[in-house]
């Protein structure tokens, strides 16, 4: 029999050859992208972890300086993009390395060396699993599709949390305890994994449906923008930042030098109400894209600041026997939603860890617009003088004869302003 080590190195040799088709990742599954960018991976991650041969898979990467309880997909936390699916940001003791074992490859387990990485070169927004049942929500690190089997029914490899609590930052707070995660395999069931974009090196994640989860526990959920790391050989995936050798050589710079860019948007997602649970998935089932696919399985692209123009993009074929996707003919550019950094700046300023600027553009200097001119005051208008019209004379008083045998009585006069009158008692 052929030594797997031999065969390994035979078939890395093949690979640089022959053009091939995207294959799942079992023994010896290597691709043309993959040999392109093995030395990349290893350049991302000699520093923070071990390179072992490990059968069937060849060399596999170990983690170092992690707890003896250690699994992947627990140091982070999940948020909901519109463009994949849910995404896992990896916490800043994981950032270093997490971008590439997160989002590239898969994960398994051996009990005489724990938690291995089996490396891939197709980018998926994480590769987990998903359980589902009551108000509980799980996933594990999703393993060569030889193993997937295995894993369903061992605790192990599964985190639990309460629904609720699926868009925490701080999730590590709120898992389940690990006694209870064997009763919750049995009250939980399958419900989705990744999905393969055809014709693309790309994966989506639609996971539970952020609608169902809103209208289920009436918790405010928001979509976020990202703008994930990827190495130079990944396409396709909008918006990323391109993570090239020389960027990897000193330990630690990585954060410095490209920051994963993560912001909220402020329009929160609409819960479904009344939309009934998601089915369990058939033994061996691919993934479902759901009633309301990832942007990239529509072939949809989101602009982004310093991103590649919108473009159709090819047919979609999910591999989950759902119909073929077609972009429209023409894309049409969804509306911008104001969004603002969760991110904080650290100390002496500088660009705050966990996000991205765009590319630096021209310098261009505008001048500042001239201040708006002040209203003149208002014109006051004064209220014309009263016109005074002098009363007309009387007319001659005549005397007539008084009555004979009547006094001859002198008519009164009015009393002048300021005057009593001569009737007034004194």
């Amino acid at each position: 029999m052929i030594n797997r080590s031999i065969l390994h190195r035979l078939l890395v040799g093949l690979t640089l050859v022959f053009a091939g088709v995207a294959a799942p990742i079992a023994t010896g599954a290597l691709t043309p992208a993959m040999a392109q960018s093995s030395d990349d991976m290893a350049a991302a991650l000699d520093a923070y972890g071990h390179w072992i041969q490990h059968a069937p898979y060849g060399e596999v990467w170990v983690p170092d300086g992690v707890s003896p309880d250690w699994r992947p997909y627990e140091y982070g936390h999940w948020v909901f993009t519109d463009d994949w699916g849910w995404y896992w940001v990896s916490d800043e003791s994981e950032d270093d390395w997490g971008w590439v074992v997160y989002h590239y490859g898969r994960w398994a387990f051996d009990r005489a060396i724990g938690w291995f990485w089996v490396p891939g070169d197709e980018w998926a927004p994480a590769w987990v699993d998903w359980r589902y049942g009551g108000d509980d929500i799980g996933w594990a690190p999703l393993p060569p599709d030889d193993l997937i089997d295995t894993y369903d029914v061992e605790p192990e490899y599964w985190v639990f949390v309460p629904l609720r609590y699926i868009g925490e930052p701080r999730l590590r707070s709120y898992f389940v305890p690990f006694e209870r995660r064997r009763v919750l395999l049995r009250e939980t069931h399958i419900i989705n994994r990744p999905v393969h974009i055809e014709g693309r090196r790309i994966w989506v994640n639609p996971g539970l449906a952020p609608g169902f989860i809103a209208g289920r526990t009436h918790v405010s959920l928001h979509a976020y923008n990202v703008r994930p790391r990827v190495f130079g050989a990944t396409t396709g995936v909008q918006g990323a930042v391109t993570i090239h050798r020389d960027e990897l050589r000193t330990k630690g710079a990585i954060r410095r030098i490209a920051p994963v860019s993560v912001q909220r948007s402020v329009t929160v997602i609409q819960p479904t109400v009344g939309a009934p649970p998601p089915k369990p998935l058939g033994k061996g089932e691919r993934g479902q894209l759901g009633s309301h696919p990832p942007r990239a399985a529509q072939g949809i692209v989101t602009p982004q600041p310093g991103g590649a123009p919108p473009s159709t993009g090819p047919t979609v074929v999910p591999r989950t026997g759902a119909p073929t996707i077609t972009p429209p003919p023409k894309v049409t550019t969804p509306e911008r939603r104001e969004e603002r950094r969760v991110v904080t700046p650290p100390a002496g300023g500088g660009t705050p860890a966990g996000s991205r600027e765009p590319p630096p553009q021209p310098n261009v200097v505008h001048p500042a617009p001239p201040p708006p001119p002040s209203p003149p005051p208002p014109t006051v208008h004064a209220p014309p003088p009263p016109v005074v019209h002098a009363p007309p004379p009387p007319p001659p008083q005549v005397r007539q004869p008084p009555p004979q045998g009547a006094r001859d009585v002198a008519p009164k006069q009015s009393a002048k302003p300021g005057e009593k009158s001569q009737d007034q008692p004194k």
